[in-house]
């Protein structure tokens, strides 16, 4: 005797995707908060900022790209997407941070990508 067995589709609703952009952006907030925490914003935080605004945008597409190309999505490969951005956001901040001449890495930078890396784990 064979069962039908329905195939659910696992999709992200639009509900879901605002939640999720809303969590990354909070993230991006809380680095903008902690660069102006002393009411100046240097150079590298800046760059920083910019690039944590950039590849948090990317997470979210490759996410949602993800729900739209298959039906069904298991926990272990949107972690695998979730890992890849990780280490990509992480390099990313890094190279935001060095300075463009010298290639040296502030205390101020070292900071922000301590707390982003904290907040990604």
């Amino acid at each position: 005797m064979v069962e039908d067995v329905e195939i659910l589709e696992d999709i992200l609703t639009e509900t879901e995707e605002a939640e999720l952009r809303s969590a990354l952006d909070q993230m991006v907030e809380a680095v903008k908060t902690y660069c102006v925490r002393d009411g100046k914003v240097t150079a590298s935080e800046k760059r920083i900022i910019k690039a944590m605004q950039s590849t948090t945008n990317d997470l979210v597409e490759e996410i949602v790209k993800l729900y739209k190309d298959k039906t069904q999505v298991d926990d272990l490969t949107l972690l695998e997407v979730v890992n890849k951005n990780r280490e990509n956001i992480l390099n990313d901040l890094l190279l935001a941070a060095l300075t463009p001449k010298k290639k040296l890495l502030s205390e101020e930078a070292k900071e922000v990508i301590t707390m982003v890396s904290r907040e990604l784990i």
